[in-house]
């Protein structure tokens, strides 16, 4: 009979490759997306819970504080609708209309301004004008007007010698 021998591949070595050893901590990858899975869950459980706040808030309250009085503390409170005690629309449009006077002015205001500037940068273009026509056209100094002007000196090959 022959001896049995314990095979290279032993159960404990089973989906190894190489010399590897087993980890029982997940790889960083699958760490990092279950991580970031967890973190969009609680994100978008937290927004469904404000929009429908938001749609439902009056009857979720009284849901609430109906079955649990003892949290109706943390609640916000309820909001009244706001209503208008004056029924004159004149009178609920004066603050705006008063604003609208305010923008017209300014508005008024900046374009009185925009041509005055305008006008203040075509007359200095007219003078930056003048200036580079005169600066173009220098009249002759007062020093070469009193003296002659010098005599040029004409080349003039040199003669021969006679011998």
């Amino acid at each position: 009979m022959r001896p049995t021998t314990a095979s290279v591949h032993t159960l404990h070595s089973f989906g190894r490759k190489g010399d590897q050893v087993a980890s029982a901590r997940p790889s960083i990858g699958g760490r990092i997306l279950r991580t970031f899975t967890r973190f969009v869950v609680t994100i978008l459980i937290g927004v469904g819970g404000t929009l429908a706040w938001q749609s439902y808030g009056d009857m979720a309250r009284e849901m609430v504080v109906a079955q649990a009085p003892t949290l109706a503390w943390l609640l916000p409170p309820t909001r009244l609708p706001v209503l208008s005690a004056s029924p004159n629309p004149a009178q609920q449009f004066a603050p705006a209309a008063s604003s609208l006077d305010t923008v017209r002015r300014s508005v008024e205001q900046l374009a009185a301004r925009q041509d005055q500037m305008a006008q203040s940068l075509a007359a200095l273009l007219a003078i930056e004008a003048d200036v580079r026509q005169k600066m173009s056209f220098t009249p002759p100094s007062a020093a070469t007007l009193g003296q002659p002007a010098a005599p040029v000196q004409q080349y003039r090959p040199a003669q021969p010698r006679a011998r």
